[in-house]
């Protein structure tokens, strides 16, 4: 095939057209489902915990004068600040000078646990837990129900869904609506919106859900749209979503490489032209896939900013369920 630019074979305007319904016909093709994949944090404030009581009860004058009392002791202050790598520091002293058939022995483990657990260290406290008596836990433990919910927290954590699972049963046997509490709250901060449709309606929590998902799915934008407007004019899916300087940008390099690439096949430098036009041509592609993943990006952290605020005025982050502190 001969490229005449000069007298009108095959035109760069032909080119350029052909490629803007070669993107269209791919942006019609492609799904318009992105699943999102939101990051959820929730640090609570120093006083939330300072104002939970302990479960256990407070150690007696004859357990302060011994040197694994005044450990615990310090300990939980430093807890109670948050000052947590000192507390464990003292926990784990005060269990080394532990006389071995003491019975504080479980609450001590149980406090190295809860510090690990308040300090987002979910592996080290599950690796914790391991290691302790805890797994033999009676009911009658007075943090057993907060021992529950942070151990199915950590395990949801480091990716072990399975005995997250399995402690979720465990709590539904003894408290039906603090799983489904949990079993919500999970499904919030996976996106996993069949789930939260499912759950929503038979919890306390369910119409502040309910609200945040249509406020969400009111706001949020349409991945196929910002990748097809960005292939009817670069940079016009970016200042969909928002991005003014990066639509900027991305209309601006493109228009100089359709201007530098008209300017080669008129003047008959056909090699060069061709080269412009394939550079063209993936900045192009690549401007529609960008506007896309900005959309996705535009909508996850929309996710994470509404679902947040849901999830802490319900009270439905794990660590917000627990009723006792150090």
């Amino acid at each position: 095939m001969i490229v005449n630019v000069t007298k009108g074979f095959i035109t760069y305007r032909h080119i350029y057209g052909l490629i803007c319904s070669l993107a269209l016909l791919c942006v019609g093709c492609q799904s318009n489902h992105c699943s999102l994949e939101p990051n959820f944090c929730y640090i609570p404030q120093q006083r939330l915990i300072q104002r939970l009581p302990s479960p256990f009860e407070p150690l007696s004058p004859q357990e302060l004068d011994q040197d694994w009392g005044k450990e615990l002791f310090i300990g939980r202050a430093f807890a109670r600040e948050l000052d947590l790598y000192r507390a464990i520091t003292c926990f784990k002293r005060s269990l080394l000078l532990l006389p071995s058939k003491a019975n504080r022995k479980r609450e001590i483990e149980y406090d190295i646990f809860l510090a690990y657990y308040m300090g987002n260290k979910y592996q080290d406290a599950i690796d914790a837990f391991d290691a302790s008596g805890l797994l033999d836990t009676p009911l009658d433990f007075p943090a057993f129900q907060d021992l529950l919910i942070t151990l199915y927290d950590a395990y949801q954590q480091v990716g072990q869904p399975e005995k997250a699972y399995k402690i979720l049963c465990l709590i539904a046997s003894t408290d039906e609506e603090k799983s489904k509490a949990l079993s919500l709250a999970g499904a919030v901060i996976e996106a996993d919106f069949p789930m939260i449709d499912q759950i929503a309606p038979s919890t306390p929590a369910g119409k502040t859900i309910t609200s945040f998902i249509i406020d969400f799915q009111s706001d949020a934008k349409s991945v196929r749209k910002a990748r097809t407007l960005n292939a009817i004019l670069p940079g016009a899916g970016y200042y969909y979503v928002g991005q003014k300087k990066s639509a900027l940008t991305s209309f601006l390099i493109n228009t100089l490489f359709i201007a530098a690439a008209y300017q080669l096949f008129d003047r008959g430098y056909i090699a060069a032209g061709i080269i412009t036009a394939s550079l063209e041509t993936g900045w192009y592609f690549g401007g529609i896939n960008g506007a896309g993943l900005e959309a996705k990006e535009f909508n996850e952290r929309l996710y994470e900013t509404l679902g947040k605020e849901a999830l802490i005025k319900e009270r439905l982050f794990p660590i917000l369920m627990i009723n006792k502190g150090f």
